[in-house]
């Protein structure tokens, strides 16, 4: 089978987009793996599926690299609000359908924003040590302060904070610095791709969140991640991310 995709980059967080307006395609765990690996496939960090929705503009599945079906996805919604308008199955703002709910986005001169839903609170937490946080920003987000050197292990880190008993779900794992001029440097490991990525959506929000709370830093924010940099900010009760989202290139891939 033939399938036609495009590569988008959202700060260095990479998608293979596939529009699946018809809702024929169905991909198994190993032919996602497959396409995700950097040496026998496509390369990126997740897949995203555009389908029709019932009650908003779009569908969005996303599944992690390592198959599995994730939640949300921050950088992989901008990405495929971009894909959505392209194909003219989106206007310029409107609503999608994610695995944890209805989202809003706007395209405007700023780019494009989508919004991340927060169902609970920021939790006090004392992994991997006193004056960490939790979060869920659509998926599970655990943010550790840093003295500054960002120089911490962060593999080692995440595979041990995302098999820990006290966190049953997994999580992702966020470790974040002051800068200057008001930006936060952040350095993000995901779990289901498994491995710091260069930059995550739903942990720039929950960076911003534990930034605020806990630094008093008004919004919005900017994180600083090594692929670029995202911006969160909150409108009443909406917590609205932003950032630089491009189509890196479309081809046609061999799915066996």
């Amino acid at each position: 089978m033939i399938l036609n995709f495009s590569k988008y980059s959202a700060a260095g967080n990479d998608f293979i987009l596939i529009d699946d307006w018809a809702a024929q395609l169905s991909l198994g765990t190993d032919q996602i793996v497959r396409l995700c690996h950097r040496r026998f496939g496509i390369g990126a960090d997740g897949v995203l599926v555009l389908r029709p929705a019932e009650t908003a503009d779009f569908q969005m599945n996303y599944y992690n690299a390592d198959g599995s079906r994730g939640e949300m996805c921050g950088n992989g919604a901008r990405s495929i609000v971009h894909f959505a308008h392209y194909l003219a199955h989106a206007g310029v703002e409107g609503t999608f359908d994610a695995d944890d709910g209805i989202h809003h986005f706007v395209i405007n001169d700023q780019g494009i924003q989508v919004e991340i839903r927060v169902p609970g609170t920021l939790q006090d937490w004392n992994l991997p040590g006193p004056g960490c946080g939790q979060i869920n920003t659509g998926v599970p987000h655990l943010v550790v302060p840093d003295d500054g050197s960002m120089q911490i292990d962060l593999d080692a880190l995440g595979h041990e904070m995302n098999d820990h008993p006290e966190h049953p779900e997994g999580t992702n794992v966020n470790v974040i610095s002051r800068r200057g001029d008001r930006q936060i440097q952040i350095r993000t490991w995901e779990r289901g791709v498994n491995q710091e990525t260069l930059a995550c959506g739903t942990g720039a929000t929950a960076a911003a969140i534990f930034v605020h709370e806990k630094w008093k830093e008004p919004w919005p924010i900017e994180l600083v991640f090594q692929g670029g940099t995202l911006s969160v900010d909150k409108t009443g009760n909406q917590y609205w991310l932003g950032g630089p989202v491009e189509l890196v290139f479309a081809g046609q891939a061999v799915l066996a």
